[in-house]
């Protein structure tokens, strides 16, 4: 009997049915991969946002009501939408700005629904330094400075 070599054909199809099963896992592996870094991507884009919006209101000379406020701003090649909250604090100086970042879709031109980034700060009330120490060194004597605590 004359017996040749190789694979029959079940063999080859069950070859077959596990290389598309590793290669499945391998490329939906890489899948996540691309839409992890994505979503770093425009996280660390929508944190930018936040934290220059945050800084605006921080340098403003205008001292921001209470309320909400909004605005759209690009940044990395992307439009982004930004929410700001603006509520009191216990110290009536302080002011709390809750910022809420979310992608603009580029089809639609709306928000997405979701935020990409929160971020939290304070901004102070601008205060005319007036008889502060440090300021008019010229002028200020060690009574000035007892009143603030300090003796020289």
């Amino acid at each position: 009997m004359n017996r040749q070599r190789g694979f029959t054909l079940i063999e080859v199809l069950v070859a077959t049915a596990i290389l598309a099963l590793a290669l499945g896992a391998f490329i939906s592996g890489g899948a996540r991969y691309a839409d992890y870094a994505r979503y770093i991507h425009d996280r660390t884009l929508a944190q930018w946002v936040a934290r220059n919006q945050l800084v605006q209101y921080q340098i403003a000379e205008q001292w921001p009501d209470t309320g909400t406020e909004d605005g759209d701003t690009e940044m990395g090649g992307s439009d982004w939408r930004w929410v700001a909250e603006i509520s009191e604090s216990p110290d009536p100086d302080v002011r709390r700005i809750d910022l809420r970042v979310f992608r603009i879709d580029t089809n639609s031109g709306d928000p997405e629904p979701d935020s990409t980034a929160l971020l939290s700060g304070f901004v102070t009330q601008h205060i005319d330094p007036v008889n502060a120490p440090g300021d008019n060194a010229a002028e200020a004597s060690a009574d000035d400075a007892a009143d603030y605590g300090s003796s020289f």
